[in-house]
């Protein structure tokens, strides 16, 4: 990171909507362009961003967002949260698709629910030039990477799980990996609303993808692939110990919070890294299963529950 500067990591960027692509039943892909995104961070993987939506009839609440000061202090939330609610522009939190600072583009993948909130609408109704304000990487920070929790350290066998809200991470970690040529083995297993919505990625030679459809039973087949493929040896899970009572432990350890978000700071060893991500009570059941039956240990695992079912997160 030499020559950047110790600034935030972050910053707003003002964006519009330069096109949108229905790839799917279930996911809509848009690309924004902006003249600030030569300054775009390009840290890859599942990196994170917010993105601020237009309040109705285009305003933004925040009169300070872009002032210098405040972007040179990395003051968007506090600002956003001193607002009154009248004039807090809708947030959600996304994973960078692709950063193209050189066009100055940034690709999001937006899942299509049939009862959108804000993010759903926008995604579903936005014409080209629509504006939205985006807090993303700076690429003149050394700080950057921040968002990023896929750090497999010396791990070379990977397992990545999640839902919908987790395909486009998972996709840009997989197309990550393949152009690194990072030299390991790895599954990964992800549950979308519709057969229509598999995808075929790039990825490593030595990688296996399972695509399941939820069917209306959401996460079930995600558990039920990983019990099968755990049982058949196909998984290549080694337990880190063998006491039942230390595994119940980590498991209890972990149970009761209402939002799930544990990550390692980067995989201990070569062995096994998981990354498991989407609807916290579908991520909970996954990281007991690997945890309490398989005995993995949960430094081995990043868990991250980005949404839980009916409530509003940012």
């Amino acid at each position: 990171m030499t020559g950047r500067l110790d600034i935030p990591g972050f910053r707003p960027f003002h964006a519009h909507v330069a096109s949108r692509e229905k790839i799917s039943e279930s996911f809509v892909r848009i690309v924004f362009a902006s003249p600030e995104f030569s300054r775009l961070g390009t840290d890859g993987c599942d990196q994170r961003i917010k993105i601020l939506f237009p309040l109705p009839g285009g305003r933004w609440g925040d009169p300070h967002l872009f002032d210098p000061e405040s972007v040179a202090q990395g003051m968007w939330y506090q600002q956003w949260k001193a607002l009154d609610n009248d004039d807090r522009n809708p947030v959600r939190t996304y994973t960078i698709r692709k950063a193209d600072p050189e066009n100055g583009e940034m690709t999001v993948e937006f899942v299509s629910h049939s009862n959108p909130g804000p993010a759903g609408t926008f995604a579903q109704q936005c014409r080209i030039g629509d504006e939205v304000v985006i807090i993303g990487p700076d690429a003149s920070s050394r700080h950057s990477d921040l968002g990023i929790d896929f750090r497999p350290g010396p791990s070379r066998h990977l397992l990545l799980m999640g839902d919908e809200t987790a395909v486009p991470a998972i996709s840009s970690i997989l197309e990550h990996l393949h152009d690194s040529a990072w030299q390991g083995s790895g599954l990964a297993l992800t549950e979308v609303p519709r057969k229509s919505d598999f995808r075929t990625l790039r990825m490593p030679s030595h990688f296996r993808m399972y695509q399941t459809a939820t069917d209306g039973h959401k996460g079930a087949s995600l558990l039920e692939r990983l019990k099968t493929l755990a049982a058949s040896g196909a998984a290549g899970f080694t337990p880190d110990r063998d006491q039942t009572g230390e595994r119940i432990a980590d498991v209890e350890d972990l149970s009761d919070a209402d939002f799930l978000w544990e990550v390692p700071p980067q995989g201990p060893d070569d062995g096994l890294y998981a990354w498991v991500a989407g609807e916290a009570s579908m991520v909970r059941s996954l990281r007991r299963f690997l945890v309490g039956n398989l005995g993995l240990d949960r430094h081995r695992i990043a868990f991250m529950g980005y949404y839980r079912e009916g409530k509003r997160e940012i």
